[in-house]
């Protein structure tokens, strides 16, 4: 039986570490695997953007990550992995984890957050958050560093 990994994606560079790291993995562990990007809508809501900008900033979000998950989704079917792509919207630590209960994965890779350790701790992370208040286990994947 596949293992069911989710794995958020957020279009940025320190996620490519963790969903490389997925794509390893995912020779040694049979899986099936989500990738999931959460639009934070609270970004557009509290600053008085008109509605019909505010849906025009969720279009434009929601065309880039698709290519983006696209991307993504190439990387595992190389590999012969079955993959789904989902969007949604709100606070995406609250939904990663929301999501990850209701739809009973096993697993979730994310990325370490980018951020130093007092910014972490002072702003708080997406990443900080689904460590410690998902139900699920998490894997940790830090950005990749250049040798030396």
């Amino acid at each position: 039986m596949a293992t069911k990994v989710l794995l958020p994606v957020d279009g940025l560079r320190n996620s490519v570490a963790a969903e490389d790291y997925a794509v390893e993995l995912s020779q040694k562990l049979p899986m099936e695997v989500t990738l999931l990007n959460v639009f934070r809508d609270k970004s557009i809501k509290d600053h008085g953007l008109n509605k019909p900008l505010q849906d025009s900033i969720r279009e434009s979000h929601t065309r880039f990550m698709n290519k983006v998950l696209g991307e993504v989704e190439e990387k595992f079917k190389k590999v012969g992995v079955p993959v789904e792509k989902v969007i949604l919207s709100g606070d995406p630590g609250e939904v990663i984890c929301r999501y990850a209960k209701e739809k009973d994965y096993d697993m979730i890779i994310i990325a370490a957050s980018g951020f130093n350790e007092f910014q972490d701790w002072f702003m708080g992370s997406v990443t900080n958050y689904v460590l410690y208040r998902c139900g699920c286990p998490v894997i940790l994947v830090k950005p990749y560093q250049q040798q030396k």
